[in-house]
């Protein structure tokens, strides 16, 4: 096995020996026919000279890896897609009702209520919607006026949600019923 690193020229010797030989003999034998043998030869030479240049250059510099195009072209690798779970889902709904106040109020609002629902029913034996003056006592005016059970959608859909401190506020109130 040839060494891929070697320059092959041996071959190439060869042929222009064989080659210059036709050209002489052609040359002697057909002197009308000197002129297209010596043209004959310079262009078996040239192409020679060529043949063993591109393997200098392939030595030097070796072929580069994969085009970014041949690469764009090799689908991606199918991953797993991970089902949220559940803190990943709250973490959500409480980015969302910082962002806009259709969220917070149908998203977050919606999960906090049951929370607070259970946990006045089980900690305190208030009913969230049957008993409103005890549940507001309970929570706190702030909590109480995104839990009330009469809270009507945003007119703007699209408003800003609540800021973060607020939210972060009414969590802690509903997380303190059970203390």
């Amino acid at each position: 096995m040839t060494d891929p690193k070697r320059l092959r020229w041996k071959g190439s010797a060869v042929v222009l020996a064989v080659a210059a030989v036709v050209a002489l003999t052609v040359g002697m034998a057909a002197p009308r026919y000197r002129g297209a043998a010596a043209q004959l030869f310079l262009i078996v030479a040239g192409a020679l000279v060529i043949r063993i240049l591109l393997q200098a250059v392939r030595i030097v510099a070796p072929a580069p890896g994969p085009l970014a195009f041949d690469r764009a072209l090799v689908p991606p690798p199918v991953r797993a897609i991970r089902w949220a779970g559940e803190p990943d889902r709250i973490a959500f709904e409480v980015g969302s009702a910082t962002h806009r106040s259709m969220e917070l109020h149908h998203q977050f609002r919606r999960r906090l209520r049951r929370l607070a629902a259970d946990r006045l029913e089980a900690d305190h034996g208030v009913d969230l919607d049957a008993d409103p003056d005890a549940a507001r006592r309970l929570l706190g005016e702030q909590a109480w006026a995104l839990l009330r059970p009469d809270l009507e959608p945003p007119d703007d859909r699209f408003g800003p949600g609540m800021p973060i401190d607020d939210v972060t506020a009414i969590v802690s109130a509903v997380e303190d019923l059970a203390r």
